[in-house]
């Protein structure tokens, strides 16, 4: 192998961004929940072509032992600091809007906004071609739309979600 692909082959394994915990169902028995996350898109790109590090989007699903009722999140995972309190994150579906509401901010090495999912909003991801994320903070809106690959794999990494969380039995947690 030339020197040239190996710096190549480095450099996509560095800008890969991609968790090694997606879909992989994490009992919290203490919480009495299990939880799962897809993996992440990231929507900058190097070069126009390969992935960069953020913002990244994934899904997050948390099921409740006790009801079996599944709740879906929206990650939005910010690159750098951001000196700006994020606002929230919204979804264009086709040429709806969707203002989903904020559940939570971590704020750790990066920002994490996480937005709640509805009822309402899961079939029509699956439905729509085009696909816009917009993150807004006090200074500034920036919004995405989504390339034909990234919305295929956006909706696949939802559908793939559902399965496993909901194909996952429940936990059997002994309270004594």
């Amino acid at each position: 192998m030339t020197r040239i692909s190996s710096i190549f082959l480095l450099f996509l394994a560095l800008v890969s961004c991609s968790g090694t915990k997606a879909f992989v169902v994490t009992p919290e028995p203490t919480l009495e929940q299990q939880t799962a996350i897809s993996k992440d898109i990231c929507m900058q790109k190097y070069l126009w072509v390969f992935p960069g590090k953020r913002p990244c989007v994934y899904f997050k699903a948390e099921r409740d032992n006790g009801t079996g009722a599944v709740t879906y999140f929206l990650l939005y995972e910010i690159g750098t600091f951001d000196v700006d309190i994020p606002i929230g994150v919204s979804l264009k579906l086709g040429d709806t809007w969707y203002n989903l509401k904020k559940t939570n901010t971590d704020y750790s090495d990066t920002i994490v906004v996480t937005s709640a999912l509805t009822q309402e909003i899961l079939p029509k991801i699956g439905e729509n071609q085009s696909i816009t994320i917009s993150y807004t903070n006090r200074k500034e809106t920036i919004n995405y739309q989504l390339s034909s690959s990234q919305t295929a794999a956006f909706q696949t990494n939802l559908s793939k979600l559902i399965r496993v969380i909901e194909s996952e039995p429940k936990l059997n947690i002994n309270k004594r």
